[in-house]
């Protein structure tokens, strides 16, 4: 009996478990705090994202023969890999700054962890009831990100000076807290509070989806993720945030019956009143971000920024100048697409776009030919790529570690999810019989 239990628990060590640890490392330690030889890119989840990537390889050369079903999140990920490659080639062809060489150094590595996760998940996540154990652990830490960012706004305490993990040095000054109009803006322990937005509305689809499917739980613990993370989203004062959780919402409220409909749309209807009768000003100033967009410092520094993004792109134009090597000194583009263009040139920018475009079309493909949960679960993951690839636009999401490396992790999610679908499918055809 105790031979059992121990084969049952030593099952459990898989690709789950390596990304379940990454994620607890991407969300609850500070992002400021690295492994300092390593640099920009030594944070503790980008490491362990490595890690993943050797134990993807590894396990890749010991099934050499197995034949991959072609899917084409797995084909623009390595169009992408492919794009850096050459524009790492492309930088160091020409005289850089020492700066800009350590940069394009990171950028590799950074990618290299980017692929672990995204390829761990995609192949290695072993069943399908795996893969719910992950999402409801992303889901879970969302939740605790909303609740550590609604307490700084209460109590206009950082607190994330309070964690300290030995053998880490500090990158960057982590604020935390940021203000706008007299209100405080929340980071949690993301490195800014668009960055904090925008990986809460990553995840409030995937939150939605199972506080509704999963009924054996208990009302509380389904929902309170949602809810936290419902209040977080405006106190982060972003315009991306807002717009991403149009989008995601636009995604998911159609596939959800008329009855839910109307329920969504009460809850959010007295949600956003609580927010605003909670937080006097908030409703002004969150309106004031769109209508009076044309007098914003950063809208403003977005739209100044095409006239020297254009100097750029014009000198490499296919390949681009290198990977992270336009830094932040130079200028703030708030845009991660024109950022690409300059970085990646054509090239990368075409292979980044179709990577999520990729993911979103295949998880809506999933509803309609899948089990009905399945199909669900595919929406929400969608919505949660479209969410990553409105907000992409109004931040330079690679300049922040834990928005770039979760659209990876829900993607190779996405992956897994399809893959799971399709053996599914195949297995039920061999079992059909044929008629006479």
């Amino acid at each position: 009996m105790t031979a059992l239990a121990a084969s049952t628990r030593s099952t459990r060590i898989d690709a789950v478990t390596g990304l379940t640890a990454f994620l607890v490392a991407l969300v609850v330690i500070p992002s400021d705090l690295i492994f300092g030889p390593l640099g920009s890119a030594g944070t503790p989840a980008e490491v362990l994202g490595m890690g993943l990537f050797a134990a993807w390889l590894v396990g890749t050369v010991s099934h050499l023969g197995r034949r991959e079903r072609r899917e084409p999140i797995r084909i623009f990920a390595w169009l992408f890999v492919g794009a850096v490659l050459i524009s790492y080639v492309a930088a160091n062809s020409r005289a850089m700054f020492s700066a800009e060489a350590r940069a394009a150094d990171a950028g590799l590595l950074l990618v290299c962890s980017w692929m672990g996760v995204l390829l761990m998940a995609m192949d290695r996540i072993p069943t399908r009831e795996r893969l719910d154990v992950l999402l409801r652990r992303l889901v879970m830490l969302a939740g605790a990100l909303a609740t550590l960012g609604l307490l700084q706004f209460v109590t206009k305490m950082p607190f994330t000076n309070y964690l300290q993990v030995p053998g880490l040095a500090t990158n960057q000054s982590l604020v935390s807290l940021y203000g706008r109009d007299g209100l405080t803006r929340p980071a949690g322990t993301a490195v800014h509070p668009i960055e904090f937005g925008a990986v809460l509305t990553m995840a409030l689809p995937i939150a939605l989806h199972y506080a509704m499917v999963d009924g054996h739980r208990r009302a509380l613990r389904r929902w309170y993720p949602v809810i936290a993370i419902g209040f977080a989203v405006p106190i982060s004062i972003s315009r991306s945030a807002v717009l991403s959780v149009l989008v995601a919402l636009c995604f998911v409220l159609p596939t959800w019956s008329r009855a839910a409909r109307r329920r969504a749309y009460v809850a959010i209807v007295a949600l956003s009143g609580a927010v605003f009768v909670a937080v006097p000003g908030l409703l002004g100033t969150i309106t004031k971000l769109f209508t009076g967009i044309q007098s914003d410092s950063s809208a403003q520094s977005r739209t100044g920024s095409f006239s020297l993004a254009y100097d750029f792109i014009s000198r490499t134009p296919i390949f681009g100048r290198g990977f992270l090597t336009f830094l932040p000194a130079y200028r703030i583009l708030d845009d991660q697409y024109l950022g690409l263009l300059i970085e990646t040139g054509i090239v990368g920018l075409v292979a980044f776009l179709g990577l999520l475009v990729s993911g979103v079309v295949g998880g809506m493909r999933l509803r309609p030919a899948a089990d009905p949960i399945d199909g669900r679960l595919g929406v929400s993951l969608a919505a949660s790529a479209a969410s990553a690839l409105a907000s992409f636009a109004l931040f330079d999401a690679f300049s922040f570690p834990m928005a770039a490396s979760l659209i990876f992790l829900i993607l190779g999610c996405l992956g897994a999810l399809r893959r799971f679908v399709y053996v599914s499918s195949v297995d039920i055809r061999r079992e059909t019989p044929r008629p006479a």
